[in-house]
């Protein structure tokens, strides 16, 4: 039964950045209900003494504990409480619903709710419950080594499809996108997202799947005489790597076509740091390992990107201008929104709810997103929660790390600096964008902690329960 559920865990990896990234309401139902669906048949399994718990699922003891806290708090931000006790732990949440009150001539309120906005704060809490149920899925069906590298795959060829799909979108001047119009960033990939840094944000944590199964190939044999290197040349060509590498190639094509500033530094900052953290780790650099991140960091740059554009990303980066972006306004409005709503937050999800009452003229526009999830995060889940979620992210770097460090098999090696690198990416966008915010985006963050965590534990042998 555990064999019938996997198929259909990489089926919904695949689908989530379809349909916009998942982030029409539609699609947010439509992936809450795969997720919870698969999980309940995994319960069912689990009754009827078909299905067990894994060693990995019962490793990560503090992450379950990280994620039940943080969506226990999300129901309690949409409970109904005593106004008393709403004014006495958020007195600005108090204070909002007061004014909507009195603005609507109704008599104030005996019973309010900790989020300024709690239909938005329903469906985040809906969204986050679907996260945690996937980092269960991913934790208790993949068992196996066999089915750890099944699993990478399918966020490689998910990443390939989005590549080719932007691609081609773009280049050929046809400019669409599977479920609705394309209306914004014409002439940019973007895969099937509406926003090119959404679509780089994927392919910065596809890419990071695939490097991690290149270093699960790589082997440090050298040829004795011309024979022996010419016959693993043939079994080289022959073998998937082949695949796999043309398959990254095609996802840096995609992610340079975005033309997505802070997409390409995440991506090409974290592939250097974790290389980096991997030779520290493993106390030795293979020439396998020379020749990979020689041929990612010359061939892919300096000769497949520059026929698609590259130096059109460092345009861009290079006309940047503080002066002449609105972020840093908001973000600095935001900061004093957080000192307000710190102990509590403003509600999951309510962050466009939130900011009018802040604005302060010097921007213009409107914004549903902070743009900075390291700011929005806090502001609508509270400072606890956002601690929570920090410690959360920290422990599974750590789990990755000592993948690398400690493990012998060299699949277990990859997964964790697929792991480390896919996460560390999305740390650096996120300091400038909203990745987090975006579902199909956020689904897969939560799997590369989850990675992190099958790198760390997963037996090498399957027929052994436990690993060092």
């Amino acid at each position: 039964m555990k064999n019938a559920l996997f198929w259909p865990l990489l089926a919904i990896v695949f689908w989530l950045p379809v349909p916009m990234g998942s982030n029409p309401p539609w699609a947010r139902a439509v992936l809450v209900l795969l997720i919870t669906v698969l999980s309940l048949f995994w319960v069912l399994g689990y009754a009827l003494n078909r299905l067990e718990t894994t060693p990995s699922f019962r490793q990560a003891k503090w992450l379950h504990a990280g994620f039940m806290s943080v969506v226990g708090w999300l129901f309690i931000q949409q409970l109904p409480m005593p106004a008393d006790w709403a004014q006495l732990l958020s007195p600005f949440s108090w204070d909002t619903h007061s004014s909507a009150a009195e603005a609507l001539g109704l008599a104030m309120p005996q019973w309010m709710m900790l989020s300024i906005s709690p239909h938005d704060t329903m469906v985040s809490t809906l969204l986050t419950m679907a996260y945690y149920l996937l980092f269960c899925l991913c934790l208790l069906l993949v068992d196996r080594p066999d089915k750890l590298r099944w699993f990478a795959w399918a966020f490689v060829v998910s990443g390939i499809f989005q590549a080719v799909f932007g691609s081609l979108s773009t280049l050929s001047g046809a400019e669409v996108l599977l479920f609705g119009e394309k209306s914004s960033y014409l002439g940019v990939a973007t895969g099937t997202y509406v926003n090119r840094n959404s679509f780089a944000g994927c392919m910065e944590m596809t890419l990071a799947f695939g490097m991690g199964l290149l270093i699960a190939q790589l082997h440090d044999r050298r040829a004795g005489n011309w024979q022996e290197w010419l016959r693993q040349t043939l079994q080289t060509l022959m073998s998937n790597k082949v695949i796999l590498r043309t398959g990254l190639a095609i996802m840096v094509v995609g992610l340079v076509l975005s033309r997505s500033r802070m997409g390409n530094t995440a991506f090409f900052s974290s592939l250097l740091v974790t290389g980096l953290l991997y030779v520290i780790c493993r106390k030795k650099l293979s020439r396998g390992m020379i020749v990979l991140f020689v041929s990612l960091l010359v061939i892919d740059t300096a000769i497949v990107s520059q026929w698609f554009g590259l130096e059109k990303v460092m345009e861009r980066i290079e006309q940047t201008s503080l002066e002449r972006e609105t972020r840093p306004n908001v973000s600095e409005v935001t900061l004093g929104a957080i000192r307000d709503y710190s102990l509590t937050g403003s509600g999951a999800g309510s962050f466009y709810t939130t900011l009018p009452a802040y604005h302060d003229g010097s921007w213009k526009g409107f914004y549903d997103l902070a743009h900075n999830d390291f700011l929005q995060f806090p502001l609508e889940f509270g400072v606890p929660a956002f601690l929570i979620l920090a410690l959360m992210v920290i422990w599974s770097f750590w789990l990755a790390v000592q993948a690398m460090k400690q493990r012998r098999s060299r699949l277990m090696i990859g997964m964790g600096f697929s792991s480390f690198m896919g996460m560390l990416a999305i740390m650096i966008h996120s300091s400038v964008d909203f990745n987090l915010q975006m579902p199909a985006n956020a689904a897969y963050f939560v799997a590369l902690m989850a990675l992190g965590v099958l790198a760390r534990y997963l037996p090498s042998d399957s027929r052994k329960k436990i690993s060092h």
